[in-house]
């Protein structure tokens, strides 16, 4: 069973990890292309519809935990009559979500020329293009998301993986070929839909194959959903605090200032991301070993998860402070009508993102555990801390507002789980994270001195030169931070090896 486990949670960070540098790439060539092809007028209608139709997905995310926690327990016991009803109510739950979603896309169809004002598309081809870009969403977040849910329950979200590569692989190929072909942008968008739709069937050809899955009648009597609500109002509570910034800049700066944002914001996003694909699947271990009650295995498993996303974390996010100034600067060449250059606003943008990153592991903790409802608290917090500090600071600091007041916010939700975790769940004992922050904080400042005078010896000023700078930071930054957790960290570095050889 645990050499199982080890192979699944593998797996998950294999391809969680190549599925990460697969959506870069294709977010990369994609864009590009419909610009050149179809202007962008045309991308931004594109990217604003995907915006429009990304809030109904709060729904599926507010259940998806609530949901994995409640499978853990009868995955581990073989219990299939319990799988069965919970499958079930997660169905049951996802008729009325789909329900919802299509009268949503209805009047967001019909309404969007007028919202958008958008000149390039008449009533009709806006409202078809509605409609076919949530058949990709629909693909995406509601056929088979019972079957996902239970495949990231049993610790297999590398299947899941897999059927989203594949899917967004032939997306981009279709894109290319029909674009070259000159076909119009809603037969492009109308494919693009109908590749999507091929994941669920995957997942659930998979599921009926390895899983005794059937259909059962819901009773009146247990529900395992019960806190599927509180679910829901944690994450549409983190969905408000991961969209605070953009929305308080927009409305009391310019959009100057929100392009100078969501540049920063795009880089740090995507090495936030790879970093968490590092973690893929480990939440559904903690929740295998909470099942089994396997306590000295779920410390261990512990300190291993948060020794491998300190020494990733550290590493990308080191580098990326080195040269992130360095590369919008490159992006940005001849742009005058606003300063790029914002160094202050890059140095706390990236600690904020670090240090949710470094929160990964408590927060899996919680998720694993089902304390949904007991951490309210935490999340509700988060959100209003960095809503109310960011409509003080804007107007003083602008851009530093808004992250100062984000990273308070990570903070506070940071030192709230670490002290949830040492008082409940499998108390932990708090000077263990102190000594973690400490040695990472020192492991981060040490990287970033080095790491700036090995950037004094490069003259950047083209994009060749800024990539051999970041492969001698990759380098010269990985042995530094090996360095420091051999020397303080030397069994869990000896276990992080053992386990990464085996």
């Amino acid at each position: 069973m645990v050499n199982s486990r080890k192979a699944r949670a593998k797996k998950n960070i294999i391809s969680s990890l190549f599925g990460e540098l697969i959506v870069i790439l294709c977010g990369v060539i994609v864009p590009k292309l419909i610009i050149d092809a179809y202007g962008s007028e045309s991308y931004g209608a594109i990217s604003s519809i995907t915006q429009f139709l990304a809030y109904i997905t709060l729904l599926e995310c507010g259940i998806g935990g609530v949901a994995r926690a409640v499978l853990y327990k009868p995955l581990a016991q073989n219990d299939l009559n319990t799988v069965n009803v919970i499958m079930e109510e997660i169905k049951h739950f996802f008729k009325v979500v789909a329900f919802i979603f299509i009268i949503y896309v209805i009047c967001l169809a019909c309404a969007f020329k007028t919202i958008s004002g958008i000149s390039v598309l008449d009533w009709l081809s806006t409202s078809l293009l509605v409609l076919a870009i949530s058949i990709s969403v629909f693909g995406q977040y509601f056929f088979g998301i019972s079957n996902e849910i239970l495949l990231r329950a049993a610790q297999k979200k590398y299947v899941v993986n897999v059927a989203s590569i594949s899917c967004i692989v032939l997306n981009t190929i279709s894109t290319i070929f029909l674009i070259f072909q000159g076909y119009s942008l809603l037969t492009v968008k109308f494919v693009s839909g109908i590749i999507f739709l091929i994941r669920p069937f995957i997942l659930q050809r998979y599921v009926r194959k390895h899983y005794e899955i059937c259909n059962v009648f819901l009773t009146e009597g247990k529900s395992y959903l019960t806190q599927k609500w509180v679910g829901l109002g944690q994450h549409i509570s983190y969905f408000l605090h991961s969209n605070t910034d953009i929305v308080v800049l927009t409305l009391c700066t310019n959009l100057k200032i929100v392009a100078v944002y969501s540049l920063y914001n795009m880089i740090v996003s995507h090495i936030q991301n790879l970093t968490i694909s590092f973690s893929s699947g480990m939440e559904a271990v903690f929740g295998d070993m909470l099942a089994r009650e396997e306590k000295k295995e779920l410390n261990d498993a512990f300190n291993i998860y948060e020794g491998i996303i300190s020494i990733i974390a550290i590493i990308l996010f080191s580098i990326t402070l080195i040269l992130i100034v360095s590369f919008v600067e490159l992006y940005t060449q001849g742009v005058l009508d606003v300063d790029y250059k914002r160094p202050l606003f890059a140095f706390l943008m990236v600690l904020a993102s670090l240090s949710y990153c470094l929160r990964l592991p408590y927060y899996a903790m919680v998720i694993a555990a089902g304390h949904f409802k007991q951490t309210n608290i935490a999340a509700y917090g988060e959100a209003l801390l960095n809503l109310v500090l960011s409509i003080i600071l804007v107007n003083e600091y602008g851009l530093v507002g808004v992250v100062i007041a984000t990273l308070v916010a990570v903070w506070f939700r940071f030192i709230y789980y670490v002290t949830y975790l040492s008082e409940n769940i499998f108390y932990r004992n708090k000077r263990l994270f102190y000594k973690r922050f400490l040695i990472n904080t020192f492991n981060f400042t040490c990287n970033c001195f080095i790491g700036y005078k090995i950037t004094e010896l490069f003259n950047i000023d083209n994009y060749f030169q800024w990539a051999f700078c970041g492969c001698c930071l990759v380098i010269a930054l990985s042995l530094v931070t090996i360095i420091f957790n051999f020397v303080f960290y030397k069994n869990d570095f000896q276990m992080i090896i053992g386990k990464l050889i085996k």
